[in-house]
């Protein structure tokens, strides 16, 4: 028999504990505690079916409980030519993803005010220097430089002038100061920016009160917020002041399509990805167990539609498309002898070719595809991508690509974009429409139409928003 609980009655309440949630905390609270609820448990929800998983990426290994529990913890269901996976545990997708980050923040929504966008820029650079990212950055004047080495014959192209390209350095997600210059002298485990070093870089751990719990809906109860959480003791009741949700685009949008009574689907923006590979004519030597893309190759113009990363094959890689293909088992020697040849590519349309939908059909929230032609465009660019590198005699003359589905980019945001006159929508500082105790701070605020690597700028609107809030 379930504990009855009673109600419990908060100030500020954030749903999510990824990096955009611990941003906020950050410039938010200095020196109070501040209420979070986020599930921490790795025992399997009841009272939900969801397709089977057949193929997890290989830093998420281990984490199919987890992924089950998203679906069935947020009421949500796929159809099975969508290919979404969404959070994982406490801290979200950040803990395994997120290896790099645009240098350039290109905010082309014409909706947003200038003020809006400065803030971000400047919020963006405290970010890279509080955290001691890698990479450069340049806001009015103001330069970042924390370099890191990439092979020299990519460099000297980097620095070549190309009509519809832009190639240039991302920025890495690692804290620390590379005095040498050398990916290699990275702590993959100790230097990665996810959600659980950020607290101790940040020292947040005193100033989180973490509650064991999903979010299953939550109503208005005068001014206040109702919250209605569960786990596996049960139910828990919390009255909020003020709720910031952070809890990424798919789980956030769910909440608020409820809490509104949306019935009608609603696009969730995102940037279709191919993944190929080709064979490079030298070697790239990496002792990472996970590289980060090296190299962005970015379309401007009529290409704008898509960019393509460069990283170095690595066991992590080369483990996954042995998964993905049974066919390569008997040459798992020649591709791992290989692998520092091996040059892999994350090809990224435009948001504007984004398929994914969500709809409210009878208090079960559905995430589905449509019939579109995402293939032959993903083809195009990579034959594009394919071409440049071959004309710079950087590879041999043919290559490898793996379409992982619909949704597989992981890339979700878009869908209460800020002022775009709906009720599904925010305001400047982030406030539901219509609803001033109801922030959200997650990527569903923005339309990512050139930033393929966007997690930054969300890291930094969270940060805006945090201080806004704090005066």
């Amino acid at each position: 028999m379930q504990k009855k609980q009673s109600n419990e009655y908060l100030d500020t309440v954030i749903i999510g504990s990824g990096l955009s949630a611990l941003n906020f905390i950050e410039t938010y609270s200095k020196k109070k505690k501040i209420n979070v609820i986020s599930p921490n448990f790795n025992f399997k929800l009841s009272g939900g079916e969801i397709e089977e998983i057949k193929f997890l990426p290989s830093q998420m290994r281990n984490k199919k409980t987890q992924v089950e529990n998203y679906f069935i913890g947020n009421n949500l269901k796929k159809t099975k030519n969508c290919k979404i996976i969404g959070s994982l545990d406490q801290g979200g997708l950040s803990n395994y993803w997120g290896l790099q980050i645009d240098n350039y923040i290109n905010l082309d929504d014409q909706r947003i005010n200038k003020k809006t966008k400065n803030e971000i820029n400047k919020s963006f650079f405290e970010l890279l220097k509080g955290c001691k990212l890698l990479g450069n950055f340049e806001f009015k004047k103001k330069i970042y430089s924390n370099e890191y080495k990439i092979p020299n014959y990519l460099e000297e192209l980097k620095k070549k002038k190309f009509r519809n390209f832009n190639l240039q350095k991302p920025i890495l997600a690692f804290n620390k100061l590379l005095k040498n210059k050398d990916l290699n002298s990275l702590n993959e485990n100790k230097n990665k920016l996810n959600s659980s070093n950020f607290i101790k870089l940040k020292k947040l751990k005193s100033r989180v009160h973490l509650h064991n719990y999903y979010l299953e809906g939550m109503c208005r109860v005068g001014k206040k917020i109702k919250l209605i959480c569960k786990n596996r003791e049960g139910y828990k009741i919390f009255i909020a002041n003020k709720v910031i949700l952070a809890a990424g685009t798919i789980a956030t949008t769910k909440i608020i399509m409820e809490f509104l009574n949306v019935k009608h689907e609603v696009k969730i923006k995102h940037h279709p990805r191919l993944i190929s590979v080709y064979f490079g004519k030298k070697k790239i030597k990496s002792n990472l167990k996970f590289t980060p893309s090296l190299i962005q190759f970015i379309g401007k113009g009529k290409d704008n539609q898509f960019s393509a990363d460069f990283r170095p094959g690595n066991k992590l890689i080369t483990e996954s498309m042995l998964e993905l293909s049974k066919l390569l088992y008997p040459f798992k020697f020649l591709i791992n002898f290989v692998k520092d040849r091996l040059i892999f590519s994350n090809i990224l349309l435009s948001s504007k070719y984004s398929g994914l939908y969500i709809k409210n059909n009878k208090s079960k929230f559905y995430i589905y595809t449509k019939k579109n032609f995402l293939l032959n465009k993903l083809k195009e660019a990579n034959f594009k991508t394919f071409s440049f590198l071959l004309k710079n005699k950087l590879i041999f003359p043919f290559f490898k690509t793996h379409f992982p589905g619909i949704g597989s980019d992981f890339h979700y945001f878009g869908t209460l974009s800020i002022n775009n006159n709906s009720k599904l929508s925010v305001n400047e500082k982030c406030q539901l429409k219509n609803h001033k105790n109801i922030y959200i701070v997650d990527s569903s605020v923005f339309n990512f139409k050139s930033n393929k690597y966007p997690l930054g700028i969300v890291m930094a609107n969270a940060r805006r928003i945090g201080k806004l809030l704090s005066k």
